[in-house]
């Protein structure tokens, strides 16, 4: 029966991520869907909370679900992987490992697929199948506008999870060169290093998560409003202009590399005489 516990184990931890996922998103639509920018509402953690429990914990759960049936297979894999090492030539090795990449790759593009439909559940209050296709069908409409602008965030992100590991690390290196007592550090500073890395991970994937719904709220304002008097943005303009500078600037990089791939290719090369 220890499947049975694995299983519970793996998808109660997705639901309580999943639920953490819900109640930032569902925070930040409050937020940004505020015509009154001066007067923003009050405890919008504690009203998405309340709102996530009293109607959408189907939500959380169907996206937890999902994660968890994909994990399954990868934890298979593992076991048998562990449990057939040094037994195994080079080309079971390569089939595992191309598994495991396949694996982690469609773990990456779920989690992406599960925050989209939970900040889409926030904005228009549907079901999980119904948010996730609305999700997709907006981001692949205006995925042009932002992506550069979201790829830049995450390595923003990513850069502030690798600072505060080496910090921590030469904190760490700076401490154990007092106590000369102890004469292996390699162990020490790797668990600091780890536990550095996860602590960081849990605090920067809030600020993660308020990315992506950053986006995605974006890009339903584009959808349903056109600036007019009739129907005004709900984002600043400052952050307008922001997205539109960025657009700018890559339409002329883009167009830069049109052409200087047409030149290549129409060169000739002359004979020598």
């Amino acid at each position: 029966m220890w499947w049975y516990h694995l299983i519970g184990l793996i998808w109660t931890s997705e639901f309580i991520l999943a639920c953490q996922q819900m109640t930032v998103a569902g925070a930040l639509v409050t937020c940004y869907f505020n015509r009154n920018k001066n007067d923003p509402p009050d405890r919008p953690n504690l009203w998405s909370l309340s709102i996530l429990f009293c109607y959408h914990q189907g939500t959380a759960i169907k996206g937890s679900f999902l994660i968890t049936v994909m994990r399954i297979p990868r934890t298979i894999l593992m076991y048998i992987s562990n449990a057939l090492k040094g037994k195994h030539g080079a080309w079971s090795r390569c089939v595992f490992r191309c598994c495991f990449c396949c694996f982690w790759c469609l773990d990456k593009w779920l989690r992406q697929f599960n925050q989209n439909a939970y900040t889409a559940t926030a904005i228009n209050g549907t079901d999980f199948c119904t948010s996730a296709q609305d999700a997709l069908k907006l981001l692949s409409k205006n995925s042009s506008q932002f992506t550069s602008v979201n790829c830049f965030g995450d390595f923003v992100i990513f850069l502030g999870k690798v600072l505060v590991v080496c910090f921590t690390v030469f904190g760490g290196l700076m401490a154990f060169n007092y106590n000369r007592a102890l004469q292996v550090w390699v162990i020490p500073l790797l668990l600091v290093a780890f536990f550095a890395y996860l602590v960081a991970h849990s605090f920067l994937s809030v600020f993660e998560t308020v990315l992506d719904a950053l986006f995605l709220c974006f890009a339903v304002d584009l959808e349903t409003n056109d600036g007019s008097s009739e129907k005004p943005y709900f984002m600043d303009q400052e952050f307008l202009s922001f997205v539109k500078r960025i657009n700018r600037v890559n339409a002329v990089r883009a167009q830069g590399a049109e052409h200087s791939l047409r030149n290549e290719e129409g060169m000739e090369l002359q004979p020598v005489v």
